[in-house]
């Protein structure tokens, strides 16, 4: 099914659940935008946008982290059941562990990337060696970035924080593959190569545009290190940061905190010579 295409998985005749696109005649407008947790290099960027009766949470952190977005929720006074729908850029688990906190939210994203980390997640725990988990996901990873990964021993930390039950009900997944987001306001920027089905964010903000652009920018400063994960697609990931950086307006990286940009930014490729 392309975007766009009106099915959704697990959607029926009888299913009330909130859905994107599906908001009895609301028209949310414009919206606020707040950073709930700020992003770190081993801690992801969450963002509440608010309009109307929407509370959506764009990335959840590591579930290891859940104490510090229900804090952060209920010092602006929203609680976790108020929570109408989340979105998450990617299925790297420090940007989606803490989906299971909101029990009545719909969950929006890439069925390709979730399927994709999942995949990462199962092998490594399976018993397959690092190198057989990094030739099977990261093709173009050189020796360099191998020996990087294992001396963090990403595969490591992963057997360790990996719990499907992180994810919460999957029936209230939707994909941007099968369905459009719907909701004014918002609209998805597809930026792969960070993962394969990498998804950014723009927001038109009561203060002006937005964009949440996850790990398709990581950090505000290029020369920000402390990240381990390599891209999977290097052209990709280079194509998706030229489209993002011709945006002007605040902008929130996946690990960082937000940078407004008054003018399009110079290409990434020349910015490092």
């Amino acid at each position: 099914m392309s975007a766009g295409d009106p099915r959704m998985n697990g959607r029926n005749g009888s299913d009330r659940r909130p859905k994107p696109g599906n908001h009895n005649g609301h028209r949310p407008g414009r919206w606020q935008v707040r950073v709930l947790v700020p992003g770190l290099p081993l801690q992801s960027t969450s963002v509440l946008l608010s309009s109307g009766r929407e509370q959506i949470v764009v990335d959840t952190g590591f579930s290891q982290h859940d104490a510090l977005l229900l804090d952060a929720l209920k010092r602006v006074r929203v609680t976790a059941e108020e929570v109408t729908g989340v979105i998450n850029t990617h299925y790297h688990l420090d940007h989606c562990g803490g989906n299971f906190l909101f029990p009545r939210a719909w969950v929006y994203g890439s069925r390709l990337d979730f399927d994709w980390s999942l995949g990462i997640y199962d092998a490594a725990c399976s018993g397959e060696t690092r190198r057989e988990v990094y030739q099977a996901f990261y093709p173009e990873a050189g020796e360099d970035v191998f020996e990087r990964m294992d001396e963090a021993r990403v595969l490591q930390l992963l057997q360790w924080m990996w719990d499907p039950a992180s994810l919460g009900d999957r029936s209230r997944y939707r994909w941007w593959e099968e369905q459009e987001l719907g909701i004014e306001g918002l609209r998805i920027v597809p930026t792969p190569g960070h993962t394969p089905g990498h998804l950014s964010l723009a927001v038109e903000g009561v203060e002006g545009p937005y964009m949440i652009a996850g790990d398709a920018r990581p950090f505000a400063d290029d020369n920000g290190t402390g990240y381990d994960m390599p891209p999977h697609s290097e052209a990709r990931f280079l194509a998706s940061r030229r489209k993002l950086d011709r945006f002007v307006g605040v902008l929130i990286p996946g690990h960082d905190d937000p940078v407004t940009l008054t003018q399009p930014a110079p290409a990434l490729a020349e910015k490092q010579k």
